[in-house]
């Protein structure tokens, strides 16, 4: 399948189109290899089946998110990109506008006009015969698309909660924030407890036992115990994490053995699940399963190890709710990548499994490098959330996004920000105006259990760069306040 790139010289410009993906009808990426030549990108598939190609491409205002076309078949002749992008896009928010509009949504007229305005920029593209004014047609079509889908978000997000709060004065999910540092005594720990109802406590094998054979608890009692100070619920996790530099470095002298490994793991869940039975609101037990080579383990070696950690966790304490946690829920890694299984068929599997699962987390962190996402708009958060709804599952949502660009000398190697996804650099006003955008959408889907904000302080070591809720200085961001009046206004 082949694709015409305008003007030619796209295809110096844009090297993230390598990264591009195709799905078929159950949206799960596939493998393919992506040549990038002058003018021109050819796809290269296994599947003679149509499909949906989705790539990086820049959209005035909104930075360079991926976005699709329309199912497409295969041809001889190559399809013009920026048509096709822009086909797909707005026949998704049309679809998905007249979807809610069924289901009573009220549209404001901004979505309207903009609706409008994409259909006759589209227009004008798809009947152009000079491929550069359809290109240029096809781009005014996509940001259109774009600000259409935005407003129509947000217009789902503010009415479906007051219609929920009409049976209710209050919504019961949960809003936490994830504890990268010891709060006791923190400069920033009474705020944090003031816009938060629960708390999400750090227990990484790596601290609970850093020697082998030894654990060490006195940090995470110290964790709930100040949550149940504070009147906040204390979620545990990730206690197994597919992720090197949370697990302990003897560990790695095992590295290949994974039967060893597993009995290992197997004892670490006995010990935390026995000592803090009925303490913990809900045990985020496994991260990330099957999506890297972990430890010589292989996805199926990590998702049959969630699996018995969970089975095992579960028979001792069968009251806390196990949730398991996945990573880049888009799972756009899978069309350059030799695993094959993808999130939302691991969490299917798990779920499925009879083990004790009572939900599934996503890590959301959209505009970072592996192992974060690549951006999307507030309109795909939406759809990811409603195909995750399908597993019959409570989600449970971690979100990160940044407040700034630069160095961040406390985030981990591999959680650096990707400037050239972003609109521009961004700000702390930026971060504000995302996250209740994120946050706001996420609450108001009745299947989203609990969300979560992914750490508190930038000053401690975290994973996702510029993402704490407090400054290296321990000084609060913008989005704090937002926090305390959300919880106080729409949640109990």
């Amino acid at each position: 399948m082949k694709f015409r790139l305008t003007p030619p010289e796209l295809s110096e410009r844009l090297p993230e189109l390598r990264r591009g993906y195709f799905t078929g009808l159950d949206r799960t990426p596939e493998a393919v290899s992506l040549d990038l030549r002058p003018g021109l990108l050819v796809c290269h598939r296994d599947s003679p089946d149509s499909g949906r190609l989705h790539v990086p491409f820049p959209v005035q205002g909104f930075g360079m998110p991926f976005v699709s076309t329309a199912t497409l078949g295969q041809r001889p002749t190559p399809y013009n990109l920026a048509v096709e992008l822009a086909r797909g896009k707005l026949n998704d928010i049309r679809g998905q506008a007249g979807d809610w509009r069924h289901l009573g949504l009220q549209l404001p007229e901004e979505v309207d006009q903009a609706l409008a305005e994409a259909r006759h920029a589209f227009s004008r593209a798809a009947t152009s015969g000079d491929p550069e004014r359809a290109s240029e047609s096809a781009q005014e079509c996509l940001a259109a698309s774009f600000r259409a889908g935005e407003g129509l978000t947000a217009a789902y997000t503010d009415q479906v909660i007051r219609k929920r709060l009409e049976h209710s004065s209050k919504l019961p999910t949960l809003l936490g924030c994830g504890l990268n540092a010891d709060p006791a005594g923190a400069p920033w720990a009474d705020s944090l407890a003031g816009a938060v109802n629960a708390a999400r406590v750090r227990c990484s094998w790596a601290e609970l036992a850093p020697t082998e054979g030894t654990f060490r608890w006195e940090s995470l009692d110290a964790q709930i115990a100040w949550c149940q100070e504070h009147n906040l619920l204390p979620m545990a996790g990730p206690l197994l994490e597919f992720r090197p530099s949370a697990l302990p470095d003897w560990l790695w002298l095992w590295s290949g053995d994974v039967e060893a490994i597993g009995s290992m793991a197997l004892d670490l869940v006995r010990q935390a699940v026995s000592r803090y039975k009925g303490r913990l609101g809900n045990w985020h037990l496994v991260a990330r399963p099957g999506t890297a080579d972990v430890l010589g383990m292989n996805e199926e070696d990590q998702i049959r190890l969630a699996a018995r950690c969970s089975q095992e966790a579960h028979r001792i304490d069968p009251v806390t709710p196990l949730i398991v946690d996945l990573d880049r829920p888009w799972a756009e890694w899978l069309g350059s990548s030799p695993y094959r299984i993808g999130p939302l068929h691991v969490a299917d599997s798990l779920s499925r499994a009879e083990i004790g699962l009572a939900g599934v987390g996503l890590e959301v962190a959209p505009g970072y490098g592996p192992p974060g996402s690549h951006l999307r708009d507030l309109f795909e958060f939406s759809r990811l959330l409603d195909l995750f709804a399908l597993l019959n599952q409570p989600l449970y949502v971690t979100i990160s996004l940044p407040s700034a660009s630069g160095e961040d000398p406390a985030a981990a190697p591999d959680g650096e920000l990707d400037p050239r996804q972003w609109p521009g650099s961004p700000t702390e006003q930026m971060q504000l105006e995302m996250a209740s955008r994120w946050i706001s959408l996420a609450v108001a889907k009745p299947y989203v259990r609990a969300v979560i904000w992914s750490h508190a302080s930038d000053a401690a070591p975290h994973l996702y760069a510029h993402a704490g809720l407090f400054r290296p200085d321990h000084s609060p961001k913008p989005l704090l306040p937002w926090l305390r009046k959300f919880r106080e206004t729409y949640l109990v």
